[in-house]
């Protein structure tokens, strides 16, 4: 991307550009899903509306010079529509549009995929895991009522960046750099926490991924977290004899909880430990 974007965060992106995105999926006439999405600014003090094709012919030439053709959709208003699609070495594609103003030039995107196609690589890593690592079991305590209904479901923060980079020397695709944290509580006491954070750094990928799985507890504000699973896995694409994996210990930890909405109406779940506060956003099921 061209030097100066910002990415927004997720909580604060205004509804009517995620209602965009939304309704450019929904165009497709329920034969698309909506998968990640993104969303760039470009503003400041070195930041001018003259600047804005600029910025947009940078971006379309750095996708072209990643493998991806670039189309110019219609314009409506000051909405201008583009798609991305790329076929090596799996296809991808992305809707978009942006929208330059006197104040900032913003650019969102979203993936999408045919309905019913997988979803994103925390999922995808998780579900490689069960397939080819044994899980051990324990029974699983079902006494936590208290707070259990608005706990349930899953909640997840984070995103990795929709785009990868080519290296031109080697010519090979770099994943994307980002990170991505999952959630999932479920009415019978059992829990799922899979995370993920990938950093690119002149073309080597650095991958951390863990995947803690047990059951858990909880006693008002407070949920302990009893892991029967505790994995994790440390690769760098350019030294894989580097390639660590270690099943962890499988320490009880309490955390603090509660929910909150936002000014969008989104649900949030907090997580209060040693490390800080964070909050993970309920995702639809």
């Amino acid at each position: 991307m061209p030097s100066g974007a910002v990415r927004v965060h997720a909580a604060s992106v205004p509804a009517s550009i995620s209602g965009t995105l939304k309704k450019l999926v929904e165009a497709g006439g329920g034969k698309l899903v909506q998968g990640d999405a993104e969303v760039l600014a470009w503003a400041g003090g070195d930041y001018r509306k003259a600047k804005a094709a600029s910025l947009i012919q940078q971006m379309q030439s750095n996708l072209q010079a990643g493998g991806w053709s670039y189309e110019t959709g219609e314009k409506v208003d000051a909405i201008n529509l583009f798609s991305v699609v790329r076929e090596t070495p799996t296809r991808r594609a992305i809707l978009g549009f942006f929208v330059p103003t006197d104040e900032a030039l913003v650019v969102a995107w979203t993936e999408i995929m045919a309905a019913g196609s997988a979803t994103g690589a925390v999922e995808s890593n998780a579900k490689a895991e069960d397939n080819t690592r044994p899980e051990r079991t324990e029974a699983v305590n079902a006494g936590n009522s208290v707070g259990a209904r608005e706990i349930v479901g899953t909640w997840g923060s984070g995103g990795m960046s929709l785009l990868q980079e080519r290296n031109t020397v080697t010519n090979s695709v770099t994943p994307s750099n980002g990170t991505r944290i999952k959630y999932v509580f479920t009415a019978d006491g059992r829990f799922e926490h899979v995370g993920m954070l990938q950093s690119t750094v002149y073309g080597c990928t650095t991958t951390l991924f863990n995947d803690k799985r047990g059951t858990y507890e909880i006693n008002g504000s407070n949920i302990t977290l009893i892991p029967s699973k505790n994995f994790w896995r440390q690769q760098n694409n350019c030294a894989p004899n580097s390639t660590k994996e270690r099943d962890y210990t499988l320490d009880h930890e309490t955390l603090t909880w509660r929910t909150k909405t936002d000014e969008y109406g989104k649900q949030f779940i907090c997580l209060t430990g040693k490390n800080g506060e964070s909050c993970h956003r309920r995702e639809q099921e």
